[in-house]
């Protein structure tokens, strides 16, 4: 058994059966309707949470864990037997999440522990933290560990559309995307994490053509290792997405996933993404 514990967020969108196989920790943020908190994926589902979202006059809100979560955590990992934890953390220019992984580090004595800002989100940070437990599980040190995470961060690409970047200005999540806002109201723009904040990548007009963009953006990429599609938009539209993905990266290698309600809150419903894991520079 690995002497390594690897500890993430709830924002990493990582499936449930792929945090229990490779016994990956997930620190949950929180979800607010109103006066009404709720843990992410503790308290509410993602299919109650859309629902929610869609019928609710009021927008929630998230905030980050607080210290004491993430101490909690730490200290469960050294209960079932860690030595070391490797946790690895949304953006810290989307969320304060990382800052609060800090402070819950420095609570806990006897263990090492070390925390990794992703730069990312949902799962480019989750194939982070998957490759990290992956290493960990294989026997990996710390150092090795958190070597591995860092790396696959910084590999990590993701790009997405929204159905309305109003979600993303009213959470103040919009970063360097400003400038889109008020000027593209019938534009379904693609948008990139470009060093942990939301960058504009390019316009285009219609849902269809969006989808299409997304394909051009992965074959773009530097032969992927890893890919994954995360949506909350409708059956058909992934299926014209994962078409049209085939000849870039193995159909049955993609890895499937809704946005989780943390995510879902800054980007709102009808939105789909492709998040993949770059090979390396030296690689071929």
């Amino acid at each position: 058994m690995s002497q390594v514990k690897v500890v993430t967020d709830s924002t990493s969108d990582i499936a449930p059966e792929t945090v229990s196989e490779l016994g990956i920790v997930v620190v949950p943020l929180n979800i607010h309707f109103g006066d009404e908190t709720l843990l992410d994926g503790v308290e509410i589902t993602n299919q109650e949470f859309y629902e929610r979202l869609v019928a609710s006059r009021q927008m929630p809100t998230t905030s980050q864990p607080n210290p004491e979560a993430f101490r909690a955590a730490f200290e469960k990992a050294v209960e079932e037997g860690a030595e070391g934890v490797v946790c690895v953390s949304v953006s810290s220019k989307l969320s304060g999440t990382y800052n609060s992984a800090m402070l819950g580090a420095r609570e806990i004595a006897g263990v090492d522990v070390r925390v990794v800002d992703s730069r990312s989100a949902s799962m480019a940070l989750g194939w982070a933290a998957i490759a990290a437990a992956e290493a960990a599980r294989d026997g990996a040190d710390i150092d090795e560990v958190e070597r591995v995470a860092r790396d696959t961060a910084a590999r990590s690409r993701l790009c997405f559309f929204a159905d309305t970047l109003e979600y993303l200005q009213r959470n103040g999540r919009i970063g360097r995307a400003q400038s889109l806002v008020g000027s593209v109201l019938q534009v379904k723009p693609l948008l990139v994490l470009d060093d942990g904040e939301v960058v504009a990548y390019q316009r285009t007009r219609t849902r269809a053509k969006a989808i299409q963009a997304l394909i051009n953006w992965c074959v773009q990429l530097r032969e992927p290792e890893r890919m994954s599609v995360v949506w909350n938009a409708n059956e058909d539209e992934l299926k014209r997405l994962m078409d049209g993905l085939a000849p870039v990266f193995p159909r049955d290698q993609i890895v499937v996933s809704t946005y989780g309600p943390v995510i879902g809150v800054h980007i709102g419903p009808g939105s789909l993404g492709v998040l993949a894991v770059e090979g390396s520079r030296g690689s071929g």
